[in-house]
């Protein structure tokens, strides 16, 4: 039986889609609040290895993308939730996979994509004070921000780039 048949009996009501993708891995959308559980499901088969977490912006939704093998089975399955673009929040699967942990601070960060029972989510590309995440299609890139370490060793993040240079920026001096 295949991975998506499986998942398909066992968890009707969260598979929203089955489908193939271009590359011929086989692939499922999950409904949001059922994917902590499928996921737990899927490593109890023998699906071991989270290979990527991506998110994605689709202008009506945001997605998050599970890329996961099987070593004892040999087989693909790509994962999908869709998020509601206003409050886009899914379950951690850092439990799961320890794997997770870095793959959705970096899906945060960059799609502001929030995972809860996340064990530490917080940047992991851009300074704390950051505005915004670069990746979601609503990114105001006609502002530049800058980033400088100050003399307690703490990120700021200025939109003023003619600080970065001067040394009384770096120093307090006028």
């Amino acid at each position: 039986m295949s991975i998506q048949s499986e998942l398909k009996t066992r968890f009707n009501d969260a598979v929203i889609e089955v489908y193939v993708q271009k590359d011929g891995k086989p692939g499922v959308v999950v409904a949001p609040e059922s994917l902590a559980e499928v996921c737990r499901f899927l490593h109890d088969s023998g699906f071991d290895h989270l290979s990527l977490i991506s998110g994605t912006d689709r202008v009506e939704w945001l997605e998050v993308i599970y890329h996961i093998w099987s070593y004892t089975r040999k087989e693909n399955v790509v994962l999908k939730v869709k998020l509601d673009r206003d409050k886009p929040v899914v379950d951690s699967v850092a439990s799961v996979w320890r794997g997770a942990n870095w793959m959705e601070r970096e899906t945060y960060d960059l799609v502001g994509i929030r995972f809860n029972g996340h064990p530490n989510l917080r940047r992991i590309l851009l300074p704390d004070p950051w505005e915004g995440h670069p990746l979601r299609r609503d990114y105001d890139m006609s502002v530049d921000q800058y980033v400088y370490i100050d003399e307690d060793g703490k990120d700021v993040v200025t939109t003023d780039a003619s600080k970065l240079l001067r040394e009384e920026a770096l120093h307090g001096k006028n």
